[in-house]
């Protein structure tokens, strides 16, 4: 008896590690459901009302977004609004985050600011490679000119040094900024930057340009000023010409072709090789007059000075190309069709030679397109629905598989009642999106009212905010302070 007491022991510890195996094989089947649960519930989205805490009392109209996300470093990211220097100093602030947007700082790094206001336009972009950071703004402290261009870098966009002046000229509006690192070849590992402008000093009022550098991130920038208008214009085209690079070297644009000051032509250009050649731009002719550039779409309306609620139409054009195949482009616009104001997205699957309409949507604008490594078209707009008390501008974005089945997800569905902005545009010209890898990053600016309801897929605030009382509350957390506009920025992880 005595001697069987060891043999029951080891059965009884035999047993307990079978059970033991057991329950741990039950708890990895559960994680691997829940895992593949968690897989299968789609997109997450992350959503950061970009004000810093420091600046909770803050009221300005911090409208017109960009944003660039470095893709060397995706945890790197800046961006840029309407947005005073704190100090009110010379120097215009950007947006800089460290941590992948869940945190943001300012970093007044931008020459020409003025008291109160910073800057006027602003974009960036990154170096796909080389980490450098560009800028194509607008000075604010030339007396009775707003239209005065810089073309900036930075290769610390985190440090307190002014980025340094590239470009410094006169009549120019709307800078728009796109670079791409150079993959192989005798050019690899140079920054090929293009910046889409409105240059009113452009010969024969055909204004549409794109400053083009070859180079931007070495000693000589060697920037030209290239004419990609071929047609005849009332002295001058549209505000908005947008630039759009795949790394095979194709880079295309597109523009708002003026041909009265209240109807244009959807202008796309393209250059097969970098815009390196003799003749850049002129690689996609129309055929119906043989000159560069496909008329996409002819005779559009348009009101320059017409309004959507609070907001100011003229025009809005965006373009992305595939980055999985070139000859993928996507292009959306703006039309007037009766008391609508209609957004177009079209796609061209031959390199821009022919387009289809996907669809329209009714009273929406600022249009911005990116499609993703994976070939999906993200698609951001800002929509007016409702009247009255009612009236809300919507905020959202689609992701889209093959142009007919789509995810829409409301990133902002606020009022639009806020009385006392202080200038047009109200929301601004443009918002933007990009994507890195899967992912998709966005920007836009919108009323910050911190109620839960006006963001359905959640936001985080970094000022201080009651979500109770619908109350925004100065540095103190105490003293109440009004509702303004600012920039969120957001992320859609796939």
């Amino acid at each position: 008896m005595a001697a069987a007491k060891p043999s029951k022991k080891v059965a009884s510890s035999s047993s307990r590690r079978k059970v033991a195996g057991k329950a741990a094989k039950k708890v990895a089947r559960k994680a691997a459901k829940t895992r593949k649960s968690t897989k299968a519930s789609g997109p997450t989205i992350l959503l950061v009302n970009m004000i810093p805490r420091s600046l909770s009392g803050e009221e300005h109209q911090d409208s017109e977004p960009s944003i660039a996300v470095n893709p060397a470093n995706p945890l790197q990211i800046a961006g840029s609004a309407f947005t005073p220097d704190p100090g009110e100093g010379p120097l215009g602030p950007i947006y800089v985050s460290t941590d992948g947007g869940n945190t943001w700082a300012l970093n007044s790094i931008l020459p020409g600011a003025t008291a109160g206001f910073g800057t006027f336009d602003v974009t960036l972009q990154f170096g796909t490679k080389t980490n450098v950071l560009y800028a194509g703004i607008l000075r604010a402290d030339s007396p009775g000119n707003s239209t005065r261009l810089n073309i900036l870098r930075t290769k610390s966009f985190a440090s307190a040094a002014p980025m340094t002046l590239l470009v410094d000229r006169l009549g120019v509006d709307q800078p728009y900024v796109m670079v791409a690192t150079v993959d192989s070849g005798a050019d690899a590992g140079k920054d090929r930057l293009y910046v889409g402008n409105n240059d009113f000093k452009a010969p024969g009022g055909r204004t549409a340009t794109i400053d083009q550098s070859l180079n931007a991130a070495g000693a000589s920038t060697n920037f030209k000023s290239l004419r990609i208008e071929s047609r005849k214009t009332p002295q001058q085209d549209g505000p908005t010409v947008r630039p759009a690079i795949h790394a095979d070297g194709t880079v295309y644009a597109v523009f708002h072709s003026w041909r009265t000051t209240s109807s244009a032509d959807i202008v796309v250009v393209r250059d097969d090789h970098g815009g390196a050649g003799a003749t850049p731009f002129t690689d996609l002719l129309d055929p119906g007059d043989g000159k560069p550039g496909i008329r996409v779409v002819q005779n559009t309306a348009f009101n320059f000075n017409g309004f959507l609620g609070n907001q100011r139409t003229g025009g809005d054009v965006a373009m992305t190309v595939d980055p999985t195949n070139s000859n993928n482009v996507f292009v959306a616009y703006n039309a007037d069709q009766g008391s609508d104001y209609i957004l177009h997205l079209l796609r061209s699957t031959d390199r821009g030679k022919t387009w289809s309409e996907v669809r329209t949507i009714i009273n929406a604008l600022n249009p911005a397109l990116a499609v993703n490594s994976a070939g999906k078209l993200g698609f951001l707009y800002q929509q007016l629905k409702g009247t009255g008390a009612a009236q809300r501008w919507i905020t959202q974005v689609e992701i889209d598989t093959d142009g007919a089945s789509r995810r829409t997800f409301v990133l902002a569905k606020v009022p639009t009642n806020l009385s006392d902005y202080v200038f047009d545009p109200y929301l601004g010209d443009y918002e933007h999106l990009m994507a890195v890898g899967k992912d998709f990053y966005g920007v836009f600016s919108t009323n910050n009212t911190p109620k839960m309801a006006n963001f359905p897929n959640g936001v985080k605030y970094q000022r201080n905010a009651n979500f109770t009382t619908h109350t925004l509350l100065a540095v103190d957390n105490m003293t109440p302070v009004h509702s303004s506009i600012d920039p969120f920025f957001f992320k859609v992880t796939l």
